[in-house]
């Protein structure tokens, strides 16, 4: 008898499943296996236990990519998970779950621990996915020892099924992390299956950008961090942080980028002054600035900027910002000033 429509009930008679397929392990010799050996054996013990049930003859496993590892009546599903480690967590499944399998509501973690005192524990797979980690795409982390109400989806304050569900997946979990961030700190990568922006997984140093990479950076930097115009111990780190986030980059001499060499001379208007190296990328990547500010994403803005939207007029909000950070190391011209001039050039 296969059915689709869940009742407290027959949840109760695939929970006792588990329980009995989890009992069966325990009746014979404990040889660690690989991964594929172990859900193989799990769905010999499950169709083992189902004998005599609602579930004899419905299950089967699925592909080598599908999710979960097994289905029960079309309508239940086991994730099938171990490690040789003494321990009850390890790494997850894709947070989009692009390969799950249709009609296949209800989802256990069925979890061998084969370090230690060999054991088994299966749950309700939402109950212990605590957060959400990065590899080649973002995927949960799991702990089968998780308390009930400390999921992501608790922290997150959204039902399981909503997020998954959701056409935008990942951006409600890149907005959950970034806001516990703290001060300096950054997203590495959160992206999204099929973007075009891919990550390459190395990480290189300032020098071996292209041209156009490093001077792209420091135009980005000037419009998205005006506290870099300020003269605080910290007002490089958020800059340090993004070149890493958004190109695979380290500087460890990053403050020379914008202040090395002390004072310059400049143009302002009809005079000549002598003002701090910053004050010269400004005036010469004015026309980047300007055009980066116009073309840039109004959510990226809204973000680093620390706004709850973009704001209509760019250019003015960003004169504003970086004059508020400009008067404290260079007293009698503004930053906007140096911009303008540089416009002009």
């Amino acid at each position: 008898m296969i059915y689709a429509e869940t009742t407290i009930a027959k949840e109760k008679d695939f929970v006792n499943l588990l329980e009995k397929s989890k009992e069966l392990f325990f009746s014979v010799a404990k040889k660690t296996p690989g991964p594929l050996e172990f859900e193989f054996q799990v769905y010999e013990k499950m169709n083992e236990a189902a004998k005599g049930t609602y579930f004899e003859g419905t299950i089967r496993q699925t592909n080598a990519h599908a999710f979960p590892d097994i289905i029960a009546n079309k309508y239940f599903g086991v994730e099938v998970k171990m490690t040789q480690q003494n321990q009850w967590s390890s790494t997850g499944n894709s947070v989009l779950e692009s390969l799950r399998e249709k009609d296949v509501e209800r989802i256990y973690i069925f979890f061998g621990k084969f370090g230690g005192k060999f054991d088994i524990k299966f749950r309700l797979y939402q109950e212990c996915l605590p957060e959400v980690s990065v590899t080649h795409s973002p995927r949960y982390k799991i702990n089968m020892d998780l308390p009930i109400g400390d999921s992501i989806f608790d922290k997150m304050g959204v039902n399981y099924d909503d997020l998954r569900t959701a056409p935008d997946t990942i951006q409600q979990i890149k907005e959950y992390y970034r806001k516990q961030l703290k001060e300096g700190e950054e997203l590495w990568w959160i992206g999204q299956e099929g973007e075009d922006r891919s990550v390459s997984p190395i990480i290189k140093p300032f020098r071996n950008l292209t041209s156009w990479e490093k001077e792209n950076y420091i135009v980005e930097a000037l419009v998205l961090f005006p506290e870099i115009f300020g003269n605080g111990n910290t007002k490089f780190e958020r800059a340090a942080a993004y070149l890493i986030a958004e190109y695979n980059a380290v500087c460890p001499n990053l403050r020379d980028l914008f202040t090395a060499g002390g004072k310059v001379e400049i143009k302002i208007g009809r005079n000549k002054v002598l003002a701090p190296k910053i004050a010269e990328a400004l005036f010469m990547n004015a026309n980047s600035i300007l055009k980066k500010i116009k073309e840039i994403d109004n959510g990226k803005l809204a973000y680093y900027w620390r706004m709850p939207e973009a704001p209509k007029d760019r250019i003015n909000t960003w004169k504003k910002l970086i004059d508020q950070k400009f008067s404290l190391v260079f007293d009698g011209v503004s930053a906007s000033k140096v911009f303008d001039s540089g416009l002009l050039s």
